[in-house]
């Protein structure tokens, strides 16, 4: 990133970021960048300027105030600029790809329609074992945790609301298994709703 980040104008700088000139000159006169080195044609911008504007870029999509942006930003290190950048980029990386991913009803009715092609004619006849979609399996009045109606794959399952209208389903006997993981989510979804 050093050299194609050494001795930029300012509107290579906004094209690399994608914001408009007048951005970055907010920016700096906000404090949440520092100043170009040198003046007038000869001002020039480094590797620091666009790591701090990517990383104001992305905390502002967070609905980061700016003077949290300012405080925060202001105690960092071109090191800690690198790190933190890398983390957020990573972390913006898992949101498109979770929002791009099926839906688990998509991805149950994939896998089904897989495993009715591998078997052939059997599937349909053993339709009534395909596990039931989440409308059937949290119906109202259940408690999280109650089973299911006995039946051949009779199951218990555990639900937890991750945000309104959004349920995280577990079969209990996975529960202790998978606990660091349904930590992990529950933590996000925390997290999530704190933007």
């Amino acid at each position: 990133m050093g050299k194609e980040a050494s001795g930029l104008t300012i509107e290579a700088l906004a094209e690399q970021v994608e914001v408009p000139v007048r951005t970055i000159r907010f920016y700096i006169a906000e404090g949440l960048l520092p100043g170009p080195e040198g003046r007038g044609k000869a001002a020039c911008y480094g590797e620091e300027h666009l790591l701090l504007l990517r990383l104001v870029r992305r905390l502002a999509e967070q609905r980061v105030p700016l003077a949290e942006q300012r405080e925060r930003l202001a105690r960092l290190s071109l090191k800690d600029l690198r790190a933190l950048l890398a983390e957020e980029e990573r972390r913006a990386a898992e949101w498109r790809r979770a929002r791009e991913a099926p839906s688990a009803r998509e991805y149950e009715s994939m896998l089904l329609a897989r495993a009715r092609a591998g078997r052939g004619g059997l599937a349909e006849s053993q339709a009534d074992y395909a596990v039931p979609p989440p409308a059937q399996q949290a119906a109202p009045g259940r408690q999280p945790g109650a089973a299911r109606p006995a039946g051949p794959l009779a199951e218990e399952w555990q639900r937890w609301e991750l945000a309104p209208g959004v349920e995280l389903h577990v079969r209990a006997d996975v529960v202790a298994q998978r606990r660091k993981l349904i930590e992990r989510l529950l933590q996000g979804a925390r997290d999530w709703q704190c933007y």
